[in-house]
């Protein structure tokens, strides 16, 4: 059974790690439920799996934002502790700066193994579902009923259709107005009905037109040629966004450990970095929460914002720099954490050029509580 101070530590970093990452959660899942509301709206999607992919966009978000979370969490509850003059009473009862860092990070564990395994498991899965039912959604919507009555762009804009309405049973596409552009040249298309075409072979996707003329020529030029057909087919390209569907970011994480690439290695390094910035931003926290009694909190949150922004920004640039051989193989990614510690140590020297030598002194102290 833990000591009455551990489960105090971590009972109060629990309760506001918990409130933390439920507001952020709300905040990053709220925004995707808007976008995927608005591509609702747009035909993109089918509103029937909106809801599956707001609760995949959950998996997805929760491991990055764990850390972070952690990190003010235990910045808030020590902040607290030395505001309210907790950690002078603990202090004068002999309970030395490393009882107070292994009570948070034995607060840190149990969230250690939870972004261990949201990144190693359920986040590759997740990215792997949402490719997968946007796939089948444009599958299903880009040629079907969400495109009757509206304009549609496919290609970037280089493809335009209109479709007027549909057959009773779905598989008719009735007066169509089709726009497209290749080699500089602009085609209108009129055709009284159309249907979907997959090649069995390569698997492209055509839509046939039948009965409809076919206009062409070059925009701002008076000679455009004029054809009839009684059977036509345009190739429809998928977005490109939706032809990612083996990502790496996708990938099982037993494939990357197999797999001799450079990229796959930057990956795993990826998802092994988070898990250990939860370590990393714990052992952080405890120094930098000191503080005086009745001292604010807020300057503690923009520091720790600051901080981890520039986490991110490192742990994004550390996979460009690994990727493209800037930094050695052998180095990997890992310097981050290193430079991160290294950066707290020197924030705390010139914040409070006692306060590092101070905090180190009471960990060589032999108290015990």
């Amino acid at each position: 059974m833990l000591p009455i101070i551990d489960r105090y530590i971590f009972r109060e970093v629990s309760k506001a790690f918990l409130g933390i990452i439920t507001m952020m959660l709300l905040i990053l899942v709220g925004s995707g439920y808007l976008r995927f509301l608005g591509a609702a709206a747009a035909g993109t999607i089918g509103s029937d799996v909106m809801m599956k992919l707001v609760a995949i966009e959950a998996l997805r978000l929760l491991g990055p934002i764990t850390p972070p979370a952690l990190f003010l969490a235990i910045l808030f509850t020590l902040g607290r502790m030395y505001r309210d003059s907790e950690m002078v009473a603990l202090s004068a009862g002999g309970i030395s700066g490393l009882r107070v860092l292994r009570a948070v990070l034995l607060a840190a564990l149990p969230v250690f193994l939870l972004v261990f395994w949201l990144t190693l498991d359920i986040q590759p899965w997740a990215n792997g579902m949402k490719r997968a039912i946007f796939k089948q959604q444009a599958a299903t919507i880009e040629l079907g009923a969400g495109i009757v009555g509206r304009f549609n762009e496919f290609s970037r804009g280089d493809l335009v259709f209109y479709v007027e309405g549909m057959s009773e049973d779905g598989e008719r596409l009735q007066n169509i107005f089709v726009q497209n552009r290749k080699h500089g040249k602009l085609g209108l298309t009129i055709a009284r009905e159309g249907y979907q075409q997959t090649d069995p072979e390569t698997g492209e996707r055509f839509v046939v037109l039948n009965d409809g003329r076919r206009y062409e020529g070059v925009p701002g030029e008076s000679v455009f040629t004029l054809g009839e057909f009684q059977r036509y087919g345009m190739r429809i390209n998928l977005p490109a966004e939706n032809q990612a569907l083996g990502n790496i970011d996708a990938l099982p994480t037993a494939v990357l450990l197999q797999s001799p690439r450079l990229e796959d290695r930057v990956e795993l390094q990826y998802r092994l970095m988070l898990p250990m910035a939860v370590l990393v931003f714990a052992l952080i926290s405890v120094p930098l929460s000191h503080s005086l009694p009745r001292r604010g909190f807020y300057d503690k949150v923009v520091l720790a914002i600051l901080f981890y922004l520039l986490f991110m920004n490192l742990l994004a640039a550390s996979g460009s720099w690994m990727a493209a051989g800037v930094t050695p193989a052998w180095l990997g990614r890992w310097w981050v954490h290193v430079l991160m510690l290294a950066l707290a140590a020197l924030t705390l020297s010139f914040r409070s050029p006692d306060l590092l030598g101070w905090w180190f002194g009471r960990l060589r102290t032999g108290h015990r509580g």
